[in-house]
């Protein structure tokens, strides 16, 4: 899947260059190019499926083949080690408790995601990375953790 910057639709990248990059010029954010759709099928039948298995399902249209699929699984898996229970709130709403991870904030989610795709990444290259985090609460914490 390529990315666009929301300031600069011309400047056009993949998932690699997203993850790494974090920002376009000027300071624009990187969009997905499109929203995949998931199968009726896979809807309909989400309780058979695990966390994990839910998980990747959701992010391997997003990431394509810049990750091997095994690999993806094995950051997807670590990033959600955590119960992330669901709880009905009504017939037709339910609340996805995202602060049952390490630092106790919804960012948990995504902060482990992104430091465990920016060290495979990085890997390969064998560079490294300074990820600055500007924060009025628990971002830093959960950034810190990943």
């Amino acid at each position: 899947m390529k990315y666009y910057n929301l300031k600069d639709k011309e400047e056009v990248v993949d998932f690699k260059t997203a993850t790494i990059k974090g920002q376009g010029k000027e300071k624009g954010l990187f969009f997905p190019e499109y929203i995949p759709l998931f199968e009726k099928d896979f809807i309909e039948n989400l309780d058979l499926y695990s966390d994990v298995e839910i998980a990747y399902r959701c992010m391997k249209d997003f990431v394509g083949d810049e990750i091997p699929s095994e690999i993806l699984k094995e950051i997807v898996s670590e990033t959600i080690n955590f119960e992330i229970p669901l709880k009905k709130i009504n017939e037709n709403i339910c609340s996805l408790e995202l602060f049952h991870g390490p630092t106790l904030a919804f960012k948990d989610v995504g902060a482990r995601f992104m430091s465990r795709c920016l060290s495979y990444f990085l890997k390969s290259e064998n560079k490294k990375v300074t990820v600055l985090v500007a924060t009025s609460g628990d971002t830093g914490g959960a950034v810190a953790n990943g």
